[in-house]
């Protein structure tokens, strides 16, 4: 099949969804929880709660703004206008989120929650047109799986150096305040967000859309709801999201409080990343070839790995810093990979709707896809402050935590992830790869 994709395409939509966007959210994923509870003294209960309340409004929000995407008619398309427009208002409020003014307990409680609902709205008003403007850009499945693959890779990069830098590039910019650190860390991945989402607007232009009479919202996710492996997919989705967040937020609180150094967080931070990094770009691109592309086949053999790493650190973890390094970089090989899995799928239930029921749901499907890494996000963190707060945690007492914290914690940072690999491999089974393959090859077969 011919190439549909340039170089520079494959580039900038890289760097749109990736970079600079992806900055934002691995800053905000990762340490959003400690900053309102160890910096501007939001009770960690509370802040739990925010996780909940924000995702049961996504629930609501996101499959509606998935659907007006789809029926967004512009000189410039369907999705891409959706970059051009919504870069400012998301890097305004990402600023806000950390900006901790001085208010009382509750007022601190409704302004983080204000914001957070905010940011979530406009992270999935920018997710959405990303991950529905790909499938309209070509036919070629490898083209498109090699465009995600460089697309997470630039993600991988990304995220290691928001992980590992954060602290002390936040004490730095700070000058000892932290509010002040986070915000202007914050606004310098703003600043890359607006550049690299404007470029890829430019760019990356949609080829294959097909344009039909408006119908009622609620008929075209009537019509989803009727595809009965979506509800397997979204569930894959959301413990995808969950797998790979809970590690990067536990880590924080795993040396701080469980290994009582939180000096060691950037370099435990950097070891997480460079796994993943190396997973996505030296073992997965060759996996999936070797496997043929069968995504059911990639993620059991991946996620079985990393489960049993986990395992193992959970009870040995603690007990020496060479076995964790090691297993820990072991485990991120392929755990990490969950990230590119999730758009690959999402990308292919695009085409296998498509293709069985005739129906072009791009933004629908994506803005399911978004709220289901977006549940996983607040189930994470909603977890993770559950845990805390029933154990007895003290925010900033290294060293003095009950030792029921202590337990806690170390159970979140492994036990969790290993249920979520193993959760993760079963519901990658009912992923429809047979009957897509051929649909595709029936679809091929006709236009010949």
């Amino acid at each position: 099949m011919k190439k549909e994709i340039t170089f520079s395409q494959k580039l900038w939509y890289a760097l749109g969804n990736s970079s600079g966007r992806q900055f934002i959210t691995a800053l905000v994923s990762t340490y959003v929880l400690v900053f309102l509870t160890d910096v501007y003294g939001v009770p960690v209960a509370a802040a739990g709660a925010i996780m909940t309340c924000a995702t049961i409004w996504d629930a609501i929000n996101d499959p509606i703004l998935g659907s007006l995407a789809d029926r967004t008619r512009t000189r410039w398309g369907k999705y891409r206008p959706y970059l051009l427009f919504v870069p400012i208002p998301l890097s305004i409020v990402a600023v806000l989120l950390f900006a901790a003014p001085e208010l009382s307990t509750p007022g601190k409680i409704a302004y983080a929650a204000f914001l957070y609902i905010c940011y979530g709205m406009l992270v999935t008003a920018i997710e959405i047109p990303f991950n529905a403007v790909l499938p309209t850009m070509s036919k070629n499945e490898m083209e498109k799986n090699d465009t995600i693959t460089a697309s997470t890779f630039v993600a991988s990069l990304i995220i290691m150096v928001s992980t590992s830098l954060t602290s002390p590039l936040v004490n730095m910019l700070g000058g000892g305040d932290l509010s002040k650190g986070y915000m202007i860390l914050t606004g310098i991945g703003a600043v890359l967000m607006c550049i690299t989402t404007w470029g890829a607007f430019i760019k990356c232009k949609e080829k294959y859309v097909v344009e039909k009479e408006s119908e009622p919202i609620i008929t075209s996710l009537n019509k989803l709801i009727q595809v009965k492996e979506m509800y397997p997919m979204i569930a894959f989705w959301c413990v995808g999201c969950i797998l790979f967040q809970i590690i990067m937020t536990s880590s924080v609180y795993y040396c701080t409080y469980y290994l009582m150094n939180p000096a060691v967080i950037p370099i435990y931070m950097v070891i997480i990343s460079i796994g993943g990094l190396v997973g996505i770009v030296g073992i997965m691109p060759i996996l999936l070839r070797v496997l043929k592309g069968s995504m059911r086949k990639a993620v059991t053999y991946t996620q079985s790995v990393a489960a049993v790493c986990y395992l193992i650190l959970f009870f040995v973890g603690g007990k020496s810093m060479v076995v964790l390094y090691v297993l820990t970089f072991i485990a991120c090989l392929f755990s990490s990979m969950t990230n590119a899995f999730r758009m690959m799928t999402a990308v292919g239930m695009t085409d296998y709707v498509f293709l069985s029921a005739g129906e072009q749901l791009n933004g629908t499907i994506s803005a399911i896809n978004g709220f289901a890494y977006k549940c996983g996000t607040a189930i994470s963190n909603a977890l993770l402050a559950g845990v805390l707060a029933v154990t007895g945690y003290v925010a900033n007492a290294i060293g003095e935590e009950p030792e029921a914290v202590l337990i806690g914690i170390n159970s979140v940072r492994f036990l969790v992830p290993l249920v979520a690999t193993i959760l993760y491999i079963i519901f990658i089974q009912f992923y429809p790869e047979k009957k897509m393959a051929e649909l595709r090859a029936e679809t091929t077969d006709i236009n010949d």
